[in-house]
């Protein structure tokens, strides 16, 4: 519910933005997309809101089970990151700083990636994104890239620069897992997208 850009309309922009693939994460809801929209490779993802922040599902086989996960109000994190992997995706922790506030302590501990670039994270905090970082690399996680947006405005804003033998899901996951990957932020969303959206 905070998407304005069609799949069609993201893809596009995915291309002008010189981009592959892309991963598209609503918040608590598995977008069923095709796995190839106007030449661009569309991972499976969601975006699940826990007690503990936000952690996307990439590369999901299947879709989360959204209602049970939820069927008491926000899930813990572990429990997010274990629907996720029961789907057979990967667990990233989404913009852990963009809250100056944010407690690590309160991180799943057992999680396949940090979100070590995100376009709208320095909204509230401007150390967020190195904060992320520091957090991938002390943990020894992989870090990824994401623009985070809500619009076709925003695609393309940060990404994940990943050293892949081929373009298909398998080889991005695999090569996502094994660390050859690196966030990259491209352009910080300006504010008054954010305002758009409200």
């Amino acid at each position: 519910d905070d998407g304005l850009s069609s799949l069609a309309e993201q893809a596009a922009a995915a291309r002008a933005a010189g981009l592959d693939a892309i991963a598209v994460a609503d918040h608590n809801l598995c977008t069923p997309t095709p796995q190839r929209l106007n030449g661009v490779l569309m991972i499976p993802a969601c975006e699940v809101s826990t007690r503990a922040g936000h952690i996307l599902g990439l590369f999901l086989k299947e879709s989360l089970d959204l209602a049970a996960l939820r069927a008491e109000g926000l899930p813990a994190g572990e429990a997010a990151v274990a629907e996720i992997r029961a789907r057979g995706g990967l667990a990233v922790l989404a913009h852990p700083f963009q809250r100056a506030s944010a407690d690590p302590a309160r991180f799943p501990a057992d999680l396949d990636g940090v979100e070590g670039a995100n376009a709208r994270a320095t909204f509230h905090n401007p150390g967020a994104n190195g904060q992320a970082q520091a957090l991938a690399e002390a943990r020894g996680l992989p870090a990824v890239g994401g623009s985070d947006a809500h619009s076709r405005h925003e695609v393309g804003n940060a990404r994940t620069l990943i050293d892949a033998p081929e373009l298909t899901l398998e080889a991005l996951e695999e090569a996502v897992r094994a660390g050859r990957c690196r966030p990259l932020l491209v352009r910080s969303t300006p504010r008054f997208r954010k305002g758009l959206r409200t």
